[in-house]
């Protein structure tokens, strides 16, 4: 039985880049950072041998996201959904309860969005604002600010 969400990977380009993204620029907490991570656990957890990754666990109030570089040639290829398929992760939603001030604040720091925040008028979402935006490696991220505080949409 599941019994809770523990955690997303990331798998991305520039280990130090998307630190400073997702700490720097977004606010995240760094739980902690390995930039030599290897050994027969690893080996044996992905079926391939020899893997090397720098990985570092950050978090987003009581979420953790695992962001991974992969280091050694080949580490990790297959193990993603990234593709051009029509499935697979579309994106990481974030709650912010501000978020014309988070917009403000993100933009004056680099980020782009991708459209203005868009009044949510549909069903359970309706009374929200929504907007999309890219981490540097072009993960699709969107900020969320539901009607209430912590309702699920």
């Amino acid at each position: 039985m599941i019994v809770d969400f523990h955690h997303t990977v990331l798998l991305v380009s520039d280990f130090d880049r998307s630190l400073s993204f997702y700490c720097d620029t977004l606010g995240f907490e760094l739980i902690s950072r390995d930039e030599d991570r290897r050994g027969p656990f690893l080996d044996q957890m992905f079926a391939i041998n020899g893997v090397v990754i720098k990985l570092a666990l950050v978090r987003a109030g009581g979420e953790i996201i695992e962001i991974i570089e992969p280091v050694a040639p080949g580490a990790l290829r297959g193990i993603t959904d990234a593709s051009n398929a029509n499935f697979g992760i579309a994106r990481i939603g974030f709650e912010v309860n501000e978020i014309e001030k988070m917009v403000e604040d993100l933009t004056a720091k680099g980020v782009t969005f991708i459209s203005d925040i868009v009044d949510m008028t549909v069903g359970h979402y309706a009374g929200g604002k929504v907007i999309f935006f890219k981490d540097p490696d072009g993960i699709l991220l969107e900020l969320q600010q539901p009607s209430e505080p912590g309702k699920i949409t």
